[in-house]
């Protein structure tokens, strides 16, 4: 072989050197199995090309590039009268399976999405490594730093192996101390308690203390830098933070270096520039005082108050540049807020875009601000939320589009979300049991905003089926209309109540989307029976069937922050349910009731909640009171510690039938503890009592009770573990109780 390519290279030269050139008739590709031939055709020679040993040479080097081959050679021969080019190439074997094995702190998903080489490549040992790499830094940021990484090769016929690696963990470090250099106005402690790191508990399994995430480090000097500002130390300077392992890497000592410097004083507040808001207005609108230590939140909360002023009576491009003057041997600050207020501006257009199904109408009636109308941000950022609080889209995109020099287009597009749902819910309860619910329901019925559900629930205590229909907006107005269809039946302890009715709702805002008025007309056919035979005779003498008219006006008040999870703000309702009288039916009597909750932040991420509650019933005719409209008090909503229908009057067998009037009192604190799981754990004292005819509100004493508990918003839905122990525990009952309850969809 090595005469004859010596021989046909010498025949090669000698033509070259008497015609000048020699062109190569064909190019042949031999050894390859999985890269095909135009992949490898791409880097050769080509027929018809003259032949360069040095163009060969670098076709060879190109081709070792792709990173497909492990060994690639040329070979020249003669075929009849044609000069051959042919290259011998040898395969990397390909990566057929990527296995990870030993890992239990991520996810295998994840660890492949951050892999350099990938099932299909070919065999690459310098890929192979940077993938160890990358695990290893994804382990390093979860705080596991003696991480061991291997890898293997499997074999497998067709030129290719299983690559696979091996994770030896190791232990995770957790955070042990942190120290803090150079603070003396705040102690360690309230430091600690501004920052998300924290130090490793007893409890840190389940809350996650301990854990270093690198990114909130920074966050935490921020946190550190703004607790200062907020208390006037205007040159404080924070360090970045230092971050030291032990030998075996298992434990984290955490430092952070403050230089916390003077504290300073507001001296001066001066306005320049403002023409349509008099300084006056404009100092009413500051939170920061001339005399009051300087806050940064404040400040910076006090620059966009101001620019509000303007913006809210049509100056939309108004400007506020703030001067600060920091007076150092003084210990003072000088601040000139500078308003550029620019010109008026008129709403020239409201285009809507993006929704398919919901009426431009449902959405455009949603809005505080009209096309003509001045400006006004205070206007369009409430438009905007209450677009979002609909619950018919994904997004909610509101851009201020200048039209001309004093126009503004307002376009709004929106991402529609599907609003029908059918679920199938389960639950418990100590009250009911286990509970079962199926329901169908369209939140935004033909895209005209009507919402109709059909609900089904059910237990061995329990079987309910509604059918309900609510239009928020009749006639495009702000008014709520609605109807219930309903077959109720509830089994007490004593007897069992079957209902079947229906109710018309109404209902408008009478202070803007803060205070409403409803009002509900209910038909109601009832029947008692079923009735236990230890049941008070009150009970005994209510069996058979009764009809119930009744019109129920209500006021509500809200201004919480989150109607699922509110941290501050109040709800309160007063209602009157009138029954029978010119009504009509075989019940009549008037319930009145009125309830109150204030939530209130306390300090940390701790919030505290008062709820108050009273109610009266009374009879129209002094025939007796409908047993199920009557009041009783205890368990998971009323007061804990105690089963529900344990507070109560009770007869002169001493059997329990519910009272005429009633009040409860309810004391709260939640607080964090686990953010990342949705777990709160709560503290709190509950007091109530029920009254009969003839007696007064207060006349002895109410029941009390404390405990604690835990709430955990599952991905199950809501629940609730409870413990309460009575604080005025009567001879014969009880001590305490707990009370379970969770539900939701699945």
């Amino acid at each position: 072989m090595t005469k004859k390519i010596i021989f046909i290279f010498f025949i090669v030269f000698f033509i070259k050197f008497v015609f000048a050139e020699v062109l190569i008739d064909n190019v042949l590709i031999e050894g390859n199995k999985r890269v095909p031939l135009e992949t490898i055709k791409k880097y050769t020679v080509k027929p018809g090309d003259v032949f360069d040993l040095k163009k060969i040479d670098e076709t060879i080097k190109e081709l070792y590039k792709t990173g497909y081959f492990l060994d690639i050679k040329a070979d020249l021969s003669a075929v009849e009268d044609k000069i051959v080019l042919t290259y011998f190439v040898k395969e990397k074997p390909f990566i057929n399976k990527i296995y990870i094995e030993g890992n239990d702190e991520i996810r295998e998903e994840t660890l492949k999405e951050i892999l350099i080489i990938h099932e299909g490549d070919p065999f690459d040992k310098a890929k192979i490594e940077q993938s160890i790499a990358e695990i290893r830094k994804k382990y390093e940021d979860e705080n596991f730093y003696n991480i061991k990484i291997d890898y293997d090769l499997e074999e497998r016929k067709d030129n290719s192996v299983d690559l696979i690696f091996t994770i030896d963990e190791g232990k995770e470090a957790k955070v042990v101390k942190i120290n803090f250099y150079g603070n003396k106005i705040y102690t360690d402690k309230e430091l600690k308690k501004v920052i998300e790191t924290s130090e490793k508990g007893f409890w840190s399994w389940l809350t996650g203390s301990g854990k270093l995430k690198r990114d909130e480090l920074e966050l935490d000097r921020e946190r550190i830098r703004a607790k200062y500002l907020n208390n006037g130390y205007m040159r404080v300077k924070v360090a970045e933070p230092e971050v030291e392992l032990n030998d075996d890497k298992t434990k984290i000592v955490v430092t952070f270096r403050i230089e916390e410097g003077n504290q300073y004083k507001v001296r001066k507040i001066s306005f320049s520039g403002n023409i349509h808001r008099s300084e006056k207005e404009l100092r009413k609108r500051v939170l920061l005082k001339e005399g009051d230590i300087f806050s940064s939140e404040k400040f910076r909360k006090d620059i966009e108050s101001l620019t509000d002023a303007f913006t809210e009576i049509g100056y939309a491009f108004a400007n506020i540049e703030p001067d600060t003057v920091i007076d150092d041997d003084e210990k003072v600050v000088d601040i000139l807020y500078k308003v550029e207020e620019n010109v008026l501006v008129h709403i020239h257009e409201i285009i809507i875009s993006g929704n398919t199904k919901t009426r431009d109408r449902v959405i455009r009636r949603e809005f505080d601000i009209h096309e003509g109308e001045i400006y006004n941000s205070k206007k369009i950022k409430s438009s905007k939320r209450h677009i979002e609080n609909t619950g018919y889209f994904e997004e909610v995109n509101l851009i201020e589009d200048p039209f001309d020099k004093d126009k503004i287009n307002l376009k709004l597009n929106v991402k529609e979300k599907p609003t029908g749902m059918f679920s199938l819910g389960a639950g418990y309860s100590t009250l009911d049991g286990f509970v079962g619910t199926i329901q169908l329901s369209q939140n935004n019925f033909w895209g005209l905003g009507y919402k109709l559900s059909l609900k089904s629930e059910f237990s061995s205590k329990r079987t309910d089926y509604t059918l309900s229909f609510t239009n928020p907006w009749l006639f495009d107005r702000p008014i709520t209309f609605g109807f219930d269809l309903y077959n109720l039946k509830r089994s007490y302890y004593e007897y069992t109540k079957k209902s079947k009715g229906g109710a018309l709702r109404l209902g408008h805002s009478i202070i803007n989307r803060k205070l409403y008025a409803y009002y509900r007309f209910a038909y109601d056919k009832i029947k008692i029976y079923d009735i236990d035979d230890t049941a008070s005779q009150y009970i005994k003498d209510q069996e058979g069937e009764t009809t119930t008219i009744s019109f129920t006006p209500s006021l509500v008040w809200s201004t919480l922050d989150s109607p699922i999870d509110p941290s501050k703000g109040n709800r309160s309702k007063i209602f009157v349910k009138y029954a029978g009288g010119i009504l009509g039916g075989d019940n009549n009597f008037v319930k009145m009731g009125f309830e109150t909750s204030q939530y209130f932040p306390l300090f940390w991420k701790f919030v505290g909640m008062l709820h108050g509650e009273i109610g009266y019933l009374k009879s129209l005719n002094n025939d007796p009171l409908p047993v199920d409209e009557r009041y009783r008090l205890g368990g998971m909503y009323s007061v804990r510690g105690f089963k529900y229908g344990d507070i109560s009057p009770k007869d002169e067998t001493g059997y329990e039938y519910g009272g005429d009037k009633y009040v409860l009192f309810n004391a709260e604190v939640t607080f964090p503890i686990s953010e990342a799981a949705n777990l709160k754990g709560v503290v709190f004292f509950d007091a109530g009592q029920v009254y009969d005819n003839g007696e007064d509100y207060f006349s002895y004493d109410l029941r009390k009770s404390a405990g604690f508990g835990f709430r955990w918003f599952s991905p199950i839905g809501p629940l609730r573990l409870e413990y309460g122990k009575k604080l005025d525990r009567k001879s014969g009952e009880s001590a305490d109780r707990w009370d379970f309850s969770i539900g939701g969809m699945f």
